[in-house]
């Protein structure tokens, strides 16, 4: 008995190419296992503790009500990997009536006026992320700066806020 025959099987049963074929996908299968569960060396990146400030004016009285301390903050618009920005750790009534920007002035200009039944609220936030000299990024994503006004809610309340004060990182 040969070991391949004049129709290219090995022992007359499977054809050569069938295992080179077997053989090719064994060996990716090899490789993709290896590169998934081989232990990563060089320089850990673990997230920090970020505490920040969002204040967010002439908020109706009712939406403010809605906010809790221990609330979950989220961006309505951008990304933050799935998950919160972070708790709510303090919320302080900056004043009452809170102000809100008035329409264009017949000037063209636009003025902040005080509007009845709003506050003004100063939300302290505390979320985990990565910090690199004066970078913030929110769960490795989201990009925290100071001055950046943004459409925040939490599971009871939308409201617009701005980035006041970055606390900073432990």
């Amino acid at each position: 008995m040969k070991i391949i025959d004049r129709n290219g099987r090995l022992f007359g049963k499977i054809s050569v190419i069938d295992v080179l074929v077997i053989a090719v996908v064994l060996v990716m299968a090899a490789a993709l296992y290896f590169k998934n569960n081989q232990a990563h060396t060089g320089a850990a990146v673990t997230e920090q503790a970020i505490t920040f400030q969002v204040r967010a004016r002439g908020i109706d009285s009712y939406v403010a009500d809605a906010i809790r301390v221990g609330d979950g903050l989220y961006d309505q618009n951008y990304s933050s990997g799935g998950r919160a920005l972070g708790k709510i750790t303090n919320i302080e009534v900056e004043s009452t009536p809170g102000t809100k920007l008035a329409d264009e002035l017949t000037d063209g200009t636009t003025a902040m006026f005080e509007a009845e039944d709003t506050v003004d609220l100063l939300l302290t936030v505390e979320g985990r992320g990565l910090v690199t000299g004066r970078s913030y990024s929110l769960n490795r994503v989201y990009d925290l700066g100071i001055n950046s006004s943004r459409n925040y809610c939490t599971r009871q309340a939308d409201f617009t806020g701005t980035v006041c004060r970055i606390i900073g990182a432990d």
